[in-house]
């Protein structure tokens, strides 16, 4: 592997591969992968940029707090969260990942991210080797006859949508396999458990983005590329706005996140999420809310106010609407 001068590989637990630096900065994302990883984890910041000889690595990582990380350069990779919220600026948009969904950051990309809570919190991040997706799309989309003719066939690498996708069942499966396989000790597993599960991730990773692909081309413009590009500026907006629920979100100003007149991303928003952009903010503060009021530790004003209500008397109206109960209710106290 293609390393920066005095950069060196470490072994790290299990003698799984750790790429750091000999005089690297302090780095939360390296300090935290000496606790649990399965395969290889790779610092940007303290390796060399040539990504290509990696393998397919997992990382865990547990605690109540994991420091802003500086800025990075990730492989394709998928992050989810077991409990908690973490925060993400991907391309230069917040994001935030949370036991409901998952985020993709495409190879090349740059991010930064963080993480804090009362509880200890668990996150985990599968990095795929480099050509992985172009091997396993080809294996999806061509006839057994085909790849025997030509099995070495030059692969283009596809590209990922950067944005959080809402937790798939199976995804969700998988990873719940992970997070065994890592606290497991290594003599209780062998590589093709890992390797199963890194290539099934992938394989479902592609069949998600086949079907978003479908999703784009529902978006009113001619063009393949255009319906991209518009997809891509919506998914940003609506990435910012579920990182901001706790703020004053005004439509005008996630058009502008998107880089789109108000009346064209109002139209272009229904068109991608089947939903305007305010009846969306609405229920996504509310089914945040639901999951507040269900775990039980916040009073009902400390919840509106994570939530973006001023009020606590209209949050209370506003959720009985809703879901037909109470918040008390829900949460079983009265």
């Amino acid at each position: 592997m293609g390393r920066s001068p005095g950069a060196q590989p470490h072994d790290g637990p299990d003698g799984c591969s750790l790429v750091l630096s000999d005089a690297m900065d302090r780095c939360p994302y390296c300090e935290s992968a000496r606790s649990l990883l399965l395969g290889q984890v790779f610092c940007s910041r303290h390796a060399g940029a040539d990504m290509r000889s990696l393998k397919t690595g997992t990382l865990y990582i547990r605690s109540r707090r994991l420091e802003e990380s500086a800025d990075h350069v990730s492989r394709l990779s998928i992050r989810c969260m077991l409990n908690g919220h973490q925060w993400y600026k991907v391309g230069g948009t917040d994001r935030v990942v949370n036991p409901d969904n998952f985020l993709v950051i495409d190879q090349g990309q740059h991010y930064r991210t963080a993480f804090h809570g009362d509880a200890e919190q668990e996150m985990l991040m599968v990095g795929f080797r480099p050509g992985l997706a172009a091997e396993v799309l080809r294996t999806l989309t061509h006839t057994t006859e085909q790849l025997l003719d030509d099995p070495w066939q030059d692969r283009a690498q596809p590209s990922f949508a950067e944005q959080t996708y809402a937790m798939d069942p199976l995804v969700k499966g998988l990873f719940a396999q992970l997070h065994t396989l890592v606290k497991t000790p290594r003599t209780e597993r062998t590589d093709t458990d890992v390797d199963g599960i890194h290539d099934r991730l992938m394989e479902r990773l592609l069949e998600l983005q086949l079907g978003l692909r479908r999703s784009m081309d529902l978006l009113s413009a001619q063009r393949v590329a255009t319906r991209r590009e518009l997809w891509k500026r919506l998914s940003t907006a609506r990435d910012h706005l579920e990182a901001h629920l706790h703020r004053d979100l005004h439509v005008a100003d996630l058009a502008q996140v998107a880089c789109l007149s108000e009346h064209h991303f109002k139209r272009l928003f229904r068109q991608a999420f089947g939903s305007s952009p305010y009846h969306y903010i609405r229920q996504q503060r509310l089914e945040r809310a639901r999951v507040l009021v269900r775990a039980g530790q916040l009073p009902l004003g400390a919840i509106a106010s994570a939530v973006g209500y001023v009020d606590e008397s209209s949050f209370v109206r506003l959720y009985r609407t809703t879901f037909g109960t109470t918040p008390g209710r829900d949460r079983g106290t009265v």
